[in-house]
């Protein structure tokens, strides 16, 4: 190939560069990057080379991000409950009512007003995860380790408690998590003898308390295939 077809090429290629740069992250960037090197070795496969990351780039950037609308009943459903308790002239306020119910409760109310004002729960093509509500990482789980981000196909059960009429917590069971970790609090009692012999499936619980939307989460384990035990 003579010198001449070598720039057109690259002219071309630069100009599919261009214009999927717009659209893309550093870590594009840096593919980018590694494109322009094996130009110098296979100016022939450069363009179509290019022209494959485009088209998969557009691919990943057409992928929808579903993240879930907070909701607030939780939390103020649990201030108010603590009012109750500590409110003057309220029949339930008394000095022992007010330190074993009104304030505790109170305190989390707040606590879970802080959670839903925080974090939010995301679906997208492969993963539910649980992230801040600027979309950056919550960081590893506090009680097996792990980001919190699970597969889709890993799940064995998910449900709402105590019901779906009346959802305090979001309960999932899944298998990504390494096999020693399941047992971990409540996954004691979940993978027990007793609750495999009742149909359980072994894997790792967790629990959330229901800060969103709980009908779009149920829809979102729905639409994307997550097992169930009915």
């Amino acid at each position: 190939m003579n010198r001449n077809h070598q720039i057109l090429w690259l002219l071309l290629a630069c100009s599919f560069g261009a214009a999927c740069a717009f659209k893309t992250t550093s870590s594009s960037a840096q593919r980018s990057k590694s494109l322009a090197r094996s130009f110098a070795k296979k100016p022939l496969n450069f363009a179509g080379a290019a022209i494959s990351w485009c088209s998969r780039t557009h691919q990943l950037a057409a992928v929808p991000l579903e993240v879930i609308d907070p909701s607030y009943n939780l939390a103020l459903g649990t201030l108010a409950l603590g009012t109750v308790f500590i409110a003057p002239g309220s029949p339930l306020k008394s000095t022992l009512s007010t330190f074993l119910g009104g304030i505790p409760l109170t305190l989390f109310g707040l606590f879970l007003t802080f959670q839903t004002t925080t974090l939010r729960f995301t679906f997208d093509d492969e993963y539910f995860s649980l992230v801040r509500s600027n979309g950056e990482s919550t960081g590893e789980n506090l009680v097996v380790g792990g980001e919190n981000v699970w597969a889709y196909n890993k799940f064995v059960n998910y449900d709402l408690f105590p019901s779906r009429s009346f959802p305090i917590l979001v309960y999932f069971k899944e298998t990504q998590t390494p096999q020693e970790n399941w047992n971990v609090g409540p996954g004691e009692q979940a993978n027990s003898p007793e609750a495999i012999a009742n149909g359980a499936v072994p894997g790792q619980v967790h629990f959330f308390p229901a800060i969103a939307n709980t009908e779009k989460l149920i829809s979102g384990f729905q639409s994307h295939g997550c097992a169930k035990i009915e």
